[in-house]
C-alpha cells in the first residue's frame, strides 16, 4: 500500500489520548515495572520488535521527496525520498498526516526535516506471519511502528519525550431530526473495489468522487474518513452514539479528495460546507477541542551508515 501527500501544516493530535507526559526512549517497547516479581529477576530482557535487515541512504537528487510516502510489501519497508521527521511521525503517530503539524515535533535539527532518505528494511522470516496480519491503515500497524521506534534508536539513537497539550478538532454528533442511515444487513453484498476500511466496509466513488457510496462503514471509520478527506484537516472524533454498521450516499462538493493548499487553522470553525454535506444523513459537526502529546527530541543523530 501506498500513502502520499506533499508537506504542509497539518493538525495533528498524538498516538495516545493521555493528559499526562511522559518521558521514553525510543528503544523501548514498554515500560519497565518498579520491581519484577522473584521469578523475573533473573530472566532474559525482552528482545524490542525490530527489522531484520535496514538499508537507510541519502535519496538522490531526482527522488520523489518532502512528504509523507511510504509503502508495506509481504516481507517490509520502503520509502523512497523522505524526512526522518516524517519517519518519525509515522513511528510515533498512527493516526496519520490529517493530526500531523509542525507542532507535534519539537527539538528537532533542520537536517531532520530537510534531508531525504530512502529507506528498505526487511522483515526477518519468524515475523513474516504476524507482520502480513496488518491492516491497511497507520492505526493497525503497530508492529510497522514498533519496528520503527527501534530503528531510529538503534541508527540515529534517537531519544525523545512527551509533553501534553490540547488542540483544534470535531465531534462528529446526531443531528436534530436524529441520522438517516441504513443499517446495514449481514446477507447484503460489500463491493469489492473502492476504499477499503480496516472494519470491513468499503466507499466507493462515482462522478469524480463527488458521489460516495459507504457499504457496512461503522461512524467511527466514517469519523477518521473525514478526518482524512476535508478540509481543513482537523481531527473528527466519532461522538454519534451509534455503533452499528451502515450503508449510505454521501453526496459531497467537499470531502471527496485530499484538501490541497495552506488552511487557517486558527479559526474556531472553516465554514458551513462541509457541515452541509453530512445534513442528509442527519450528521453535523461541532467544534472541539482534543488532548494532545507533541514529541520533543532529546537527541538525535544523522543516520549511520549501512
Amino acid at each position: 500500500m501506498t500513502q502520499c501527500l506533499t508537506r504542509r501544516t497539518l493538525v495533528f493530535f498524538a498516538a495516545t489520548w493521555m493528559a499526562f507526559a511522559t518521558t521514553t526512549a525510543i528503544a523501548q517497547t514498554s515500560p519497565t515495572p518498579d520491581a519484577a516479581p522473584p521469578s523475573a529477576k533473573n530472566a532474559p530482557a525482552a528482545k524490542p520488535t525490530a527489522f531484520d535487515v535496514v538499508s537507510i541512504r541519502p535519496s538522490k537528487p531526482s527522488s520523489f521527496g518532502g512528504g509523507f510516502h511510504w509503502e508495506t510489501s509481504p516481507d517490509g519497508y520502503q520509502v523512497t525520498g523522505q524526512s526522518m521527521w516524517y519517519t518519525i511521525m509515522i513511528a510515533y503517530f498512527p493516526q496519520g498526516y490529517s493530526y500531523w503539524s509542525d507542532d507535534r515535533l519539537l527539538g528537532a535539527p533542520l537536517w531532520v526535516t530537510k534531508d531525504l532518505y530512502d529507506i528498505n528494511a526487511k522483515v526477518t522470516p519468524n515475523d513474516i506471519a504476524e507482520w502480513q496480519k496488518q491492516g491497511i491503515d497507520l492505526n493497525h500497524k503497530e508492529m510497522l511502528r514498533a519496528m520503527l521506534r527501534t530503528m531510529l534508536a538503534d541508527r540515529c539513537k534517537l531519544v525523545v519525550h512527551r509533553i501534553p497539550g490540547e488542540i483544534p478538532s470535531y465531534a462528529l454528533v446526531v443531528g436534530r431530526h436524529g441520522p438517516k442511515l441504513k443499517e446495514w444487513k449481514p446477507d447484503e453484498p460489500i463491493p469489492s473495489s473502492g476504499m477499503a476500511f480496516p472494519d470491513g466496509g468499503r466507499a466507493v466513488f462515482d462522478h469524480g468522487g463527488q458521489t460516495i457510496h459507504f457499504y457496512k462503514v461503522s461512524m467511527e471509520s466514517f469519523a477518521w474518513y473525514i478526518s482524512m478527506f476535508k478540509n481543513p484537516g482537523w481531527p473528527v472524533q466519532d461522538k454519534t452514539g451509534l455503533t452499528g454498521m451502515y450503508d449510505f450516499v454521501l453526496q459531497s462538493q467537499n470531502m471527496g479528495s485530499p484538501p490541497s493548499g495552506q488552511e487557517d487553522l486558527s479559526a474556531s470553525d472553516p465554514g458551513p460546507s462541509i457541515h452541509e454535506d453530512l445534513d442528509a444523513l442527519g450528521l453535523t459537526l461541532k467544534p472541539s477541542k482534543a488532548p494532545a502529546e507533541s514529541l520533543v527530541i532529546d537527541h538525535i543523530e544523522r543516520p549511520s551508515e549501512n
